[in-house]
């Protein structure tokens, strides 16, 4: 007889799982490294003292994280998912998209100001171009275009802003906008991160709110 297939529930507990696990590694990680300072203790930190820590076998880390930077790679697709959430959250409460954007760039500077510069910048050095914008290819992780892109949709379809460019170019626009503060502030720029974050949405709001429409071209 063919084996069956895991039923909804048993998937959803498996996933749960992975998640809770892949937490573990992160926060064991995160402990040792601060314990150790992140100058050098990413780099003197091993896979087994962090396994160890987390309560699993090398093996299962392995499993989840090909290397130890990926760990880094994760806590920015945690930042992110959070940054969506945040998003979900203010537009359920109908706010004007500036306040929306207000809000989520305060979150976000908050949270990176939490993590040591060093951290940051080898985050920075870890991923490719690109990597904190597009949803990678098993879809449970994302970057901050998902939010960026819900919140100009939902101003777009409210008449909050106008309806071009589209949502997506502009969440790709101020992502890259992001991004370029987060590491100038990694590289020990004395500017408060939040207040720029919250100027670069701003100025990309005016923008995108005084682009000239195009015109038909003419026959």
């Amino acid at each position: 007889m063919p084996a069956q297939r895991p039923g909804p529930k048993r998937s959803l507990l498996v996933q749960e799982r992975s998640r809770d696990t892949r937490r573990a590694i992160v926060k064991a990680a995160l402990d040792l490294w601060a314990q150790r300072g992140y100058e050098t203790g990413i780099d003197e930190t091993t896979a087994e003292e962090i396994a160890a820590r987390a309560g699993i076998s090398k093996a299962t880390f392995y499993f989840h994280f090909a290397r130890k930077e990926d760990i880094l790679l994760e806590t920015g697709w945690l930042t992110a998912r959070v940054a969506y959430e945040d998003a979900r959250r203010e537009l359920a409460g109908n706010h004007a998209v500036d306040e929306v954007l207000a809000e989520l760039m305060a979150g976000i500077g908050r949270r990176v100001e939490k993590v040591p510069r060093v951290a940051v910048r080898r985050m920075l050095a870890a991923q490719n171009v690109g990597d904190v914008c597009h949803q990678p290819e098993d879809g449970a992780r994302f970057g901050f275009e998902r939010a960026f892109a819900a919140v100009f949709a939902h101003a777009q379809e409210t008449g909050g802003l106008p309806g071009h460019p589209a949502a997506r170019s502009l969440a790709l626009m101020l992502t890259s906008l992001v991004m370029d503060a987060i590491r100038d502030w990694a590289l020990a720029d004395p500017a408060d991160l939040c207040d720029v974050l919250r100027e670069r949405a701003a100025l990309l709001l005016a923008g995108a709110r005084n682009l000239p429409v195009a015109r038909p071209a003419a026959q």
